[in-house]
């Protein structure tokens, strides 16, 4: 079946035919992500935004035989975003570090607290912070350095983040 038969299968409500085109395609728009943006999590959050604006814009697609140049299109736009976004981020949270007011004493407290919290961590978790936070490791990077799962590090990240802020909260308060 031609990928037009199938977004017209799609149109026409048979919304399952839409996992065929996905598997298709999802090999390639991956790679044309992961070109871009070159972190394998990223690629992959983009190749999945890809199919969903590809599906609902399906209507929008002129094409009459392959859906594969609207996608990599589509991954193309969103990766290069991607990237544009990260930049902006990096620019702010550089001009914020250079503003007067943001090391006042209580921020230099709280940094102190916080450094003294990971400290006290269990060495797995503790060095899971470090590769993260100081050496901005990818989770895929972390989870072939500690021979866990990228899976596994994202939930111990999330759950360590938690710990930290209950510590930090505790703190506060006494």
């Amino acid at each position: 079946m031609t990928d037009r038969q199938l977004a017209d299968r799609v149109l026409g409500g048979h919304t399952r035919s839409y996992a065929e085109l996905v598997s298709r395609y999802s090999a390639m728009v991956l790679a044309k992500a992961m070109g871009i943006v070159r972190c394998q999590d990223l690629a992959a959050d983009i190749t999945q935004q890809t199919f969903i604006r590809a599906y609902t814009h399906l209507a929008d697609w002129q094409g009459c035989a392959s859906i594969g140049p609207w996608l990599a299109t589509t991954a193309v736009r969103l990766s290069l975003n991607a990237l544009d976004e990260a930049r902006r981020r990096r620019a702010n949270h550089e001009d914020s570090r250079m503003e007067p007011d943001a090391y006042s004493p209580e921020h230099e407290q709280l940094l102190q607290q916080l450094e003294q919290a990971i400290a006290r961590l269990p060495e797995p978790d503790r060095s899971i912070v470090q590769l993260h936070y100081y050496r901005r490791q990818t989770t895929a990077d972390i989870a072939r350095a500690l021979h866990l799962t990228a899976a596994n590090v994202l939930v111990r990240l999330h759950r360590i983040r938690q710990r930290l802020k209950k510590q930090l909260t505790t703190d506060e308060d006494e």
